[in-house]
């Protein structure tokens, strides 16, 4: 999947310039390096810098198969089949004391 979206989606399709994945020359250690670089230099420069953080828990986990699939779609891959495949029709199966239940996974949208 990893080398199917580097060297056939990616080819055809841009990501924004402030995305890091992907991207030849970018990582989350240069985006943090070039933070505390700004921080220190308002710090120096006695300004005043303000950050804003968002980590969204469970951001994947909880967005619904048929969303993921149309953006993947818009961003032009066409791997869509296979990644239905592999998040639609899960099973969980929880086992305590010899009795195990199986529970269909569904995140399909509202």
């Amino acid at each position: 999947m990893d080398r199917h979206l580097r060297d056939e989606t990616l080819t055809l399709v841009l990501l924004h310039p402030n995305q890091n994945a992907y991207q030849p020359g970018k990582s989350v250690e240069k985006v943090l390096h070039q933070l505390v670089v700004r921080v220190e230099k308002a710090l120096d420069q006695k300004e005043t810098d303000l950050g804003v953080f968002l980590d969204i828990e469970g951001a994947f986990n909880n967005t619904c198969y048929d969303a993921m699939c149309d953006a993947i779609v818009r961003h032009g891959s066409d791997v869509v089949r296979w990644i239905r495949a592999t998040l639609e029709g899960r099973m969980a199966v929880a086992t305590l004391n010899g009795s195990s239940v199986r529970l269909a996974i569904s995140k399909g949208c509202p």
